[in-house]
């Protein structure tokens, strides 16, 4: 190689790359002193860095469950116990945000004026409000106006609501096989209903 020849080429492209480049190398060294920093630190306080900690156990409940949990049981478990709630909520989220969006949507296409503008308000007001500003207003204007624990509001004794949340009856499977065997019939009575209809 002959550096005799070599010289950094300082065109303008080059220009905008060095500001770049030297960007990402102090957001590197600054994630790797952090990252030392707290290593010692956890280290001098006897803390372990890593992920072994998801096989303790977790010594707290969670109020909702798909799968069998408690406070005896890891903190991996605990983990997956609030995954599985994510996608849960998720799931259910987009079911009826979607039921709700088909609805709005139709609505504002209808001839009738007041659906029309009914759904065009809608569309406005919760299109310009920030989503924080709704989450604050549904956990501490509505939420935190329903009463504690002791004085939930009871539904006939099937079901109670309070400042926790609502709280139902928990469907438990007696026979799973009646299930299966009644959905299995329920498709092909569809289908034979379905047939016999076109024929008619």
């Amino acid at each position: 190689m002959d550096f005799k020849n070599f010289k950094f080429d300082f065109s303008n492209k080059n220009k905008d790359l060095i500001p770049q480049v030297l960007t990402v190398l102090f957001i590197v060294l600054v994630v790797v002193y952090f990252s030392i920093n707290a290593q010692n630190n956890m280290g001098n306080r006897g803390i372990s860095f890593g992920f072994g900690f998801l096989n303790q156990e977790s010594s707290f409940d969670i109020t909702f469950s798909l799968i069998d949990y408690d406070g005896s049981h890891s903190y991996a478990r605990a983990f997956l116990v609030g995954l599985l709630n994510t996608i849960l909520v998720s799931a259910i989220g987009i079911f009826f945000a979607t039921i709700l969006g088909v609805t709005i949507g139709i609505a504002r296409l209808s001839q009738n004026y007041l659906f029309a503008k009914t759904a065009g308000w809608y569309v406005e007001i919760f299109r310009n409000i920030p989503l924080i500003l709704q989450i604050f207003f549904w956990y501490f204007a509505a939420l935190r106006a329903l009463p504690l624990t002791i004085d939930s509001i009871n539904f006939y004794d099937i079901s109670f609501l309070n400042v926790k949340g609502w709280y139902v009856p928990k469907f438990i499977w007696i026979n799973f096989n009646l299930f299966f065997y009644s959905l299995i019939v329920a498709i092909i009575s569809i289908i034979f209903v379905s047939k016999y209809s076109k024929k008619q």
